[in-house]
């Protein structure tokens, strides 16, 4: 699977870039290719794709977590005074039958339970997991449409990050997993 992502400016973010796989290939058209990145929104999304039949696949997408403090202090654990934060997790998508249930969800301000974004990488020709990130407790703050593609803005009260690691034989010997509440300002 090629690693092609470029950086795109987000309409109406002024400088705001985010990273796409709509990267430019002339070679594409002549190949069917893999997604590198899938995206599971509760139960709304679907695909045709082995293992990732609750899944769409996933164009682009940013996030960033900060730990704010208020009193700086060097060598020591995180202060009372910390904030964990994360921006709103901007999501690039298909548009699809699952676009008009996630404006509905906007719309009447539910929350998504999980949304749950993977990376698939090729270990020894296997599809594997390389990444996931299981956002909980989101709600949808704002829908683009443009053209064929839905940009998504969520605002996220927890994060889990898992990171797999393989062996050189191809067997997954462990992960690597960081929580944050962003809600209870606490990390485990």
């Amino acid at each position: 699977m090629p690693n092609n992502f470029q950086l795109v400016d987000l309409p109406g973010k002024g400088e705001f870039r985010v990273a796409t796989t709509d990267a430019q290939n002339n070679d594409s058209f002549l190949s069917a290719r893999s997604p590198e990145w899938m995206i599971k929104i509760d139960n709304i999304t679907t695909s045709e794709i082995d293992g990732y039949t609750n899944y769409i696949e996933l164009f682009g997408w940013q996030g960033e977590s900060n730990c704010l403090s208020a009193t700086p202090v060097s060598g020591g654990p995180n202060l009372a005074s910390s904030t964990l934060r994360h921006t709103d997790l901007i999501l690039i998508i298909p548009f699809g039958g699952h676009s008009a249930q996630i404006e509905t969800k906007m719309n009447r301000c539910e929350y998504l339970d999980s949304i749950v974004i993977t990376h698939i990488g090729a270990v020894l020709n296997n599809k594997v997991p390389l990444q996931t990130l299981e956002f909980n407790n989101c709600r949808i703050q704002r829908c683009q449409q443009q053209l064929d593609r839905m940009i998504v803005h969520v605002m996220i009260s927890v994060k889990t990050n898992t990171v797999f690691v393989y062996d050189q034989t191809g067997l997954c010997t462990g992960q690597m997993v960081s929580k944050t509440d962003y809600i209870k300002n606490t990390a485990e």
